[in-house]
């Protein structure tokens, strides 16, 4: 099961930083006590609304903190799972869940790609937001178990950095430095704080670039039936930052829905 090794050892990094970000982020525990409490970027809010949310049942596949699916919860959502194989994650997703207005809300850990057969079938929608796909050693199987999720006739959401900006080396300026084709798994030690970049003893973590092609494909391919993709400017990952003001714009994300057959 080659897929133990790489997201075994990267959750351990994501619990590793799961404290710096939190320490970035002190106001969020006190803005998702609002009952219209919403953190979605503004593309994917916008998908959001498109859909019909009243009562319906959701799951987050790689919830972190779970600031998303609250946000979703807030627009009328029914019952709602975030599901994050970083246990420290899920412990601040259910810090912030601890208001009256998150009723039906839970949070639980498993690695993504061993989500208990119970979850089958269960949700009307699920969510998939930014900085999820890069982690994924096997993306025919992560496709796979989100369609899994799904009840005949639901849908998945997703938000994703553009398969393009990951061929980018930060700098000044950011330039091109990573081939869009390499397939291999990356090993990375400079660690997981992406607000600040503060450097500190990182245990390794690996990613993989997995091209527009095989996102597509590997979504298709597991029944899932695309209808709508949308490519954008956009800087949602905070990566790159000067790319997006640049004088010719390139894809720096992209917000797409599947319907399962």
């Amino acid at each position: 099961m080659k897929y133990k090794f790489y997201t075994e050892q990267t959750l351990e990094s994501w619990n590793q930083v799961a404290e710096i970000h939190q320490r970035r982020n002190p106001e969020l525990l006190k803005k998702a006590s609002a009952s219209d409490f919403n953190a979605l970027e503004v593309e994917f809010n916008r998908l959001v609304d498109a859909q019909n949310l009243d009562s319906a049942s959701v799951v987050q596949v790689c919830c972190n903190n779970g600031k998303d699916l609250l946000s979703i919860k807030n627009k009328g959502a029914g019952y709602c799972l975030g599901i994050d194989g970083s246990d420290k994650f899920i412990e601040q997703a259910r810090a912030l869940s601890q208001h009256p207005h998150y009723t039906n809300v839970q949070f639980e850990t498993y690695n993504i790609y061993e989500i208990p057969e119970r979850h089958y079938e269960r949700f009307d929608f699920a969510v998939v937001t930014v900085g999820v796909v890069n982690w994924m050693p096997d993306l025919p199987r992560f496709f796979e178990i989100c369609n899994r999720l799904l009840k005949p006739g639901g849908a998945l959401l997703m938000e994703e950095i553009h398969p393009v900006l990951n061929m980018y080396q930060e700098g000044s300026p950011s330039k091109i430095a990573y081939s869009y084709f390499n397939r291999e798994a990356q090993l990375d030690t400079d660690g997981l704080d992406y607000f600040s970049g503060e450097k500190y003893d990182a245990e390794p973590n690996y990613y993989f670039q997995h091209t527009l092609g095989d996102i597509l494909t590997a979504a298709i391919a597991s029944g899932l039936h695309l209808q709508t993709f949308e490519e954008s400017a956009s800087n949602i990952g905070n990566y790159c930052k000067d790319l997006a003001d640049a004088p010719h714009s390139l894809p720096m994300a992209f917000i797409a829905s599947w319907r399962k057959g």
